[in-house]
């Protein structure tokens, strides 16, 4: 999504505000001229004036939009492909400790093949090989802790 200038001026103003109230919260330091909350003051400051500026430019923009939608949004494949992202993130998210790595990284990467037009024999394999390489990966080698899921007691 692209954000005009007048809606970025207003973000930008706003997180700016929210910056510069935050920083005058913190405490004094003892024997200091300048508290702890002189340079996030300052830096709000900053980008308060950064969003004023914004605001400033979009007055010479008439009529333009503050949101506009990109292209690829209004390409049914690609759009499809993002909405498989998506869901396939928070399938995972959701179903991760119940279900384990192993299994949602198979039937993840197998949709993602077959989204992509991989042939269905070459993309079983593919998943199976790969979950079960990024399983290795990350239990023997980085030594994150996966959740084996309904696999527990196998691995």
């Amino acid at each position: 999504m692209r954000l005009n200038d007048r809606a970025l001026g207003v973000l930008t103003l706003g997180l700016g505000g929210l910056l510069l109230a935050a920083s005058l919260r913190l405490p004094g330091v003892p024997g200091q001229e300048l508290g702890a909350g002189f340079f996030p003051a300052l830096l709000g400051g900053g980008v308060m004036a950064a969003g004023t500026g914004l605001l400033l430019a979009a007055g010479r923009q008439p009529g333009e939009p503050w949101l506009r939608a990109p292209a690829w949004m209004r390409d049914r494949w690609a759009a499809t492909n993002v909405a498989l992202l998506v869901a396939s993130i928070v399938l995972f998210a959701l179903l991760a400790e119940t279900v384990g790595f192993i299994p949602l990284a198979i039937a993840i990467l197998l949709a993602v093949q077959l989204r992509l037009g991989i042939a269905p024999v070459r993309a079983a394999v593919t998943a199976v090989l790969g979950a079960i390489g990024f399983h290795l990966l990350f239990v023997m080698v980085l030594r994150v802790p996966l959740p084996p899921g309904l696999l527990e007691g196998w691995l």
